[in-house]
């Protein structure tokens, strides 16, 4: 894991991986209380000839949408599948309203493959069960994914989902903002997550704006309430603005509000210089930028 917006305007423009979204015991909405499942669910699925399996894995919800998010923490990969107006049957992946996708982290950047946008069907997932006492889906699914910048293609076939758990996470209380050369960046997703490097623990911030224009912090897991000089990638925090398959490194300052590491919940300000990687010039200004994400 998925993640990850602003109620259903972020569930359409949800490209690929949610916020990294836990499964949970019970849930509860509009007053009515959802028992637990004893059930931690299944996802598997072949990406080009290799089985990738994750039991972290669940789904959320809003309105007649649901998002399902699968997450491999430990390889830093994450699927997330879309689908409006679900229910028993199959649905076509294509346009921005049914979408598949898979991201693949490293320390510098994301990679994705996704089906957003695609004007004719690019695969098909199909429910064959949807448990409304135990609140579980199941079904399968298979789609062929693009990566505009890389300008490849990956498939991702017999795919599987059982009895996947429904989570309490809301789909809007998630929030990131900023400017870049005062121009407001307003994310289509938005993604929050417990990764490792090395034999640490860090805390990844997401905001992607296009599938070619993201703004990426990365924190320490045990961050505490202060102020933080923004620096290079060999120190934490970090920060990376990344536009058009170029990567800018960040120079500024942080400042974390809040972290409530037993609710997994952070809050902060941030501001830096964006320095290309490649030339050290100074190239981009990231100004006001707040966030309050899960993760």
């Amino acid at each position: 894991m998925f993640h990850v917006f602003k109620a259903m305007k972020r569930t359409l423009y949800f490209l690929f991986v949610l916020s990294f979204v836990f499964i949970t015991n019970s849930c509860q909405e509009n007053g009515i209380f959802f028992p637990p499942s004893e059930n931690s669910g299944v996802f598997e699925v072949t990406i080009d000839g290799v089985l990738f399996t994750s039991s972290k894995v669940s789904f959320v919800n809003d309105d007649n949408t649901l998002i399902l998010t699968a997450v491999k923490s430990e390889t830093d990969e994450t699927f997330t599948l879309v689908v409006e107006d679900f229910e028993i049957g199959s649905f076509s992946f294509e346009g921005v309203n049914n979408v598949a996708s898979y991201i693949k982290s490293d320390p510098i950047s994301s990679k994705v493959w996704s089906t957003f946008g695609e004007t004719s069907s690019r695969g098909n997932i199909v429910f064959t069960n949807i448990d409304y006492v135990e609140n579980t889906v199941s079904g399968t699914f298979s789609f062929i994914g693009k990566n505009g910048l890389a300008g490849s293609s990956k498939a991702f076939s017999n795919g599987i989902f059982t009895k996947i758990i429904r989570s309490d996470i809301p789909v809007s209380q998630d929030n990131f903002t900023a400017k870049v050369d005062g121009v407001s960046f307003e994310d289509t997703t938005l993604f929050a997550n417990s990764i490792t490097l090395g034999n640490k623990e860090y805390i990844r911030i997401t905001a992607n704006k296009t599938i070619a224009e993201a703004i990426d912090l990365t924190l320490s897991a045990d961050i505490i309430p202060g102020e933080y000089d923004l620096g290079s990638l060999s120190a934490y925090p970090a920060a990376l603005y990344n536009i058009n398959g170029e990567s800018f490194d960040g120079s500024g300052k942080l400042v974390i509000i809040s972290h409530n590491t037993t609710s997994k919940r952070i809050t902060g300000t941030f501001n830096f210089e964006a320095i290309s990687l490649t030339s050290g010039i100074p190239s981009y200004d990231i100004s006001e930028g707040e966030f309050s994400v899960s993760y």
